[in-house]
Formats: structure tokens, sequence, C-alpha cells
């Protein structure tokens, strides 16, 4: 039985890059928008269309400012991300736990750790920490680490 304590982490859901990359591409978007105010498809668009672009448009803000809010956390007892809707799975629930990772390309696509849980239910959970990325790999490979 290995006696070196579960680890314990917590720190940013997405690398830097990825951030930079959703809030320039959120602010391309609006500036798109912005220039095309004045065309006359815009114009004389029905008041549902404009509404749908509003919609649109804020469903990309919520993204962008949890892009740059999330955060992980792995303890013994749970892994937890806060995102829109917060994600939280007790280790004792998971069946299975799978980590995703992409060599030399971690800064670009965030690694993240896929759990199968309660009734087979999915759940992602993104890490660009460095201590994360241990605590990760601790669960997914030790199993028996979980708290049961």
């Amino acid at each position: 039985m290995n006696d070196t304590p579960a680890p314990r982490a917590e720190g940013a859901a997405f690398p830097l890059v990825v951030r930079c990359l959703v809030t320039a591409l959120t602010a391309w978007v609006f500036a798109a928008g912005w220039q095309a105010l004045d065309e006359p498809v815009i114009l004389n668009a029905s008041l549902s269309a404009k509404g749908l672009v509003l919609a649109g448009l804020a469903v990309l803000l919520i993204v962008t400012f949890w892009v740059w809010r999330s955060r992980t956390e792995v303890t013994p007892e749970f892994i937890r991300q806060t995102w829109v809707w917060p994600k939280r799975v007790k280790w004792a629930d998971v069946s299975h736990a799978k980590m995703i990772y992409v060599p030399y390309l971690s800064w670009l696509v965030a690694p993240r750790l896929i759990v199968r849980a309660g009734a087979g239910m999915v759940t992602v959970f993104h890490a660009a920490d460095h201590d994360l990325l241990v605590a990760f790999t601790h669960y997914a490979l030790a199993p028996e680490q979980r708290q049961r």
C-alpha cells in the first residue's frame, strides 16, 4: 500500500494562450458586428432576428468571462470546476477517469480529465496549472487512491 498522501491542487482551468485567443475572437466578433450595424440587411432584420444575434453575443461574453474566471480544484474527496454552471464530482462516484493531454500543445489545447460517474454521467474538467496536471495524472492512473 502506498503511504504517499493523495495530492490536492487548485488552479486556472484554461491556459493563458487559450484565454487570450477567446478574448481576441470575442473582440473580433464585436468589432465586425459594430461595422455591420449600418448595413441594410441588419437595419431591415426582424426584431426576433436582432434578438437572436444579441442573445448569441451575450452567450459569447458569458463564455469569455468564464474562460478567464474558471478554476479547477482536486482533493482526495472530489474534483470541482467553476464554470457557467459549476461542475463537481465525488471520487467515490467515479467509475472511470481518463486524462487527455496533447504533448507540446498544452498551451493551446487545454489538458482535461474526463470522468464517468453515477449513471454513466460524463464530466470534463480542464486544467492549465502544473500541479493540477500532476493531480489529474495521479487520480487517472491510481484509482485506488480515490476516496471510496
